[in-house]
């Protein structure tokens, strides 16, 4: 039995609302502290969305510029909206290289215009799968509410109209007694399987990367994360693992 998710309802996007806001502080990312045993390479994770036929919410940033200057941007979220069992996720995204530009994240709740949180980076030099802790910000989600967030590269502060923009919708649920029992029972090989299977997607990327921190020498992880990456369509990112693995 999966757990029972409300027919979600697209958000507006805010991208407009971004462009007038101002800037944020800028920490290191983080990983969660989660468990992180190891996971073998047939742990089986399967994403299953807990919807179907919803409209689409993930704003994909595409790429920018040509040849050795393009840049990828992705929210590592599903095309539906993603949800989360915990008050304080971790967010993804994916930007597949360097770049002389800033970044910005931005976390909207539905219905109210002033961004709960809104994190900048002077300079965006990280490449690949990259996160950011809600707890380092004190945010706190409610069951049951909306949130889009929002990441972006700003080449030219003055002109936010050339942006590359991508977003996503989260929503935190509560696990019913069934997934509850599943995660007590799961090993740490088996978790991120056993919240792909309910349609958890936040948690069990978090679970995934946590492994991937904790045993960056299993490129049997890495091929598990660009397997669900891919389950969603986030082509970048899993093509991107892909390379990490072949090195």
């Amino acid at each position: 039995m999966k757990t029972e998710i409300s027919r979600p309802r697209k958000l507006p996007l805010m991208v407009g609302l971004l462009l007038l806001l101002g800037a944020g502080g800028g920490e290191a990312f983080a990983a969660d502290n989660n468990q992180t045993g190891a996971a073998s390479p047939s742990s089986g994770v399967k994403f299953r969305p807990p919807t179907t036929g919803a409209p689409s919410v993930r704003v994909t940033g595409g790429s920018r510029g040509t040849g050795d200057t393009q840049i990828t941007l992705d929210v590592l979220a599903p095309d539906d909206i993603g949800v989360t069992t915990r008050e304080q996720p971790s967010l993804f995204w994916f930007q597949s290289k360097p770049a002389d530009a800033k970044f910005e994240l931005t976390l909207l709740q539905e219905n109210k215009i002033k961004p709960i949180v809104q994190v900048t980076v002077e300079r965006s030099s990280k490449a690949g799968v990259q996160r950011i802790k809600l707890s380092d910000r004190g945010v706190k989600l409610s069951p049951g509410v909306e949130y889009q967030w929002v990441v972006a590269l700003i080449s030219d502060p003055d002109n936010r109209s050339t942006d590359l923009v991508a977003s996503g919708v989260i929503k935190r649920v509560e696990p019913s007694i069934e997934l509850k029992e599943r995660i007590a029972k799961a090993t740490p090989a088996s978790l991120a399987g056993v919240y792909a299977e309910a349609g958890i997607w936040y948690d069990a990327l978090s679970v995934l990367s946590d492994q991937i921190d904790a045993h960056p020498e299993n490129m049997a992880l890495r091929e598990t994360r660009a397997d669900l990456l891919r389950q969603v369509g986030l082509k970048a990112g899993a093509d991107y693992e892909g390379k990490q693995i072949n090195k």
